[in-house]
C-alpha cells in the first residue's frame, strides 16, 4: 500500500461498496472510464483481477476480498481524517486555549470571545489564568493559543511570537473611600503611612509600578503583593489598603472607591499574543482577526 497511489484504493473500495462502476461513479464525481481506469490500474500494480462482472455490476474476486479485508480499515480512517481535518478548517471543530488575567481578558477580548461562540458555537474554548512569563512560556511550547497580556513587553526571549498591541491603557493607585477618608489621604506621598496591596513579581504591572518609582523617587513598599487583580480588588474594598492595577479594570468598583494617582506612560498597552501565523492553528487566526478588527488593527 506504501507503494500505490492511494486514491486506487479508495476507489478500489468505493466499487467494492457499490458493486457498480456507473454508481461509483456517480458517488465520487468522476467518469465511469476513470474508475475502469483506476481499478485496471490497481490489478496491474497488484499483478491479479480484483473483480468479476456479473448481470447487476461486479463482484470482488477470492484475492480482492482478501485485499479488501486488509485495507478497508485505513482507507476508512484515512477518509475520516480528512472529514475531521475539513471541520478544523472550516471552523465546525476546533479548540483555543486562552492564558491571561482574569480582569485583563474580561476587560479586553471577553466580548469578542462571546460573539466568537455564537458565530463558530463548536469550538471549545478555556481560559486560564497565571503569571505572563509562565503564560508566554506554553504558549510558545504549545500549551496554550493566546495570550492577554500589559505591555511593553520585552519578547527576546521568543523568536515563534507575535505581540499585537490593542489599546493603550493606564495604571492607577486606587483605595476604598473610606480608607482614603480615615487615613486623610491626598495624595500617593508620604508612602510610610499607608499600607499597600501590589502586584507580585514578575507582572508586567509590578514592572511598570517599578519604574513609574524609579523615575519618581517614589519609594512604596508591598504589605501584601498578590498576583490576582480580583483578590487585589477584594482587599481594597474590605479597607486593607492602597492597590495599583490597570486602571480599565476599576469600572466594576468605581462608585466604590478613589483614584489617588492616575499614571499614564506612553507606551503602556494591552494586547495579545499568538504563535507566528504559520504555526497557529484556524480557530485561533480567526478569533485573532475579530479581535483586531474590534480594535481596528490591521
Amino acid at each position: 500500500m506504501m507503494n500505490t497511489d492511494l486514491e486506487l484504493y479508495r476507489v478500489f473500495c468505493e466499487v467494492v461498496k457499490y458493486k457498480n462502476i456507473s454508481k461509483t461513479a456517480d458517488s465520487m464525481y468522476i467518469s465511469q472510464s476513470a474508475i475502469t481506469q483506476s481499478i485496471q490500474k490497481l490489478e496491474n500494480l497488484l499483478g491479479g483481477k480484483l473483480f468479476y462482472r456479473n448481470k447487476t455490476g461486479v463482484e470482488l474476486t477470492e484475492e480482492g476480498r482478501n485485499l479488501y479485508d486488509y485495507v478497508k480499515d485505513s482507507i476508512e480512517k484515512m477518509n475520516n481524517a480528512e472529514n475531521i481535518f475539513s471541520k478544523y478548517i472550516n471552523l465546525e471543530k476546533g479548540k483555543i486555549r486562552i492564558g491571561g488575567g482574569n480582569s485583563l481578558v474580561a476587560s479586553l477580548i471577553l466580548d469578542v470571545v462571546l460573539e466568537f461562540i455564537k458565530k463558530y458555537p463548536d469550538i471549545e474554548i478555556s481560559i486560564s489564568s497565571g503569571i505572563t512569563d509562565n503564560l508566554l512560556q506554553k504558549l510558545a511550547n504549545g500549551e496554550l493559543d493566546m495570550v492577554v497580556l500589559n505591555l511593553p513587553y520585552h519578547n527576546k526571549k521568543y523568536s515563534n511570537i507575535d505581540i499585537i498591541p490593542l489599546r493603550k491603557t493606564s495604571f492607577s493607585f486606587f483605595a476604598s473611600k473610606k480608607y482614603v477618608k480615615d487615613n486623610n489621604i491626598k495624595d500617593i506621598s508620604n508612602t510610610e503611612n499607608y499600607k499597600f496591596i501590589l502586584p507580585k513579581f514578575p507582572s508586567t504591572k509590578k514592572k511598570v509600578l517599578d519604574d513609574y518609582c524609579k523615575k519618581t523617587e517614589l519609594d512604596i513598599h508591598a504589605n501584601y503583593d498578590v498576583s490576582s487583580s480580583s483578590i487585589m480588588k477584594k482587599l481594597v474594598l474590605n479597607n486593607v489598603g492602597i492597590g495599583f492595577i490597570n486602571t480599565e479594570n476599576l469600572n466594576d468598583i468605581m462608585e466604590n472607591i478613589v483614584i489617588i494617582k492616575e499614571i499614564k506612560l506612553e507606551n503602556t498597552t494591552e494586547g495579545f499574543a499568538i504563535l507566528r501565523k504559520n504555526m497557529s492553528n484556524k480557530a485561533t487566526l480567526e478569533l485573532s482577526k475579530m479581535i483586531k478588527e474590534k480594535y481596528k488593527i490591521k
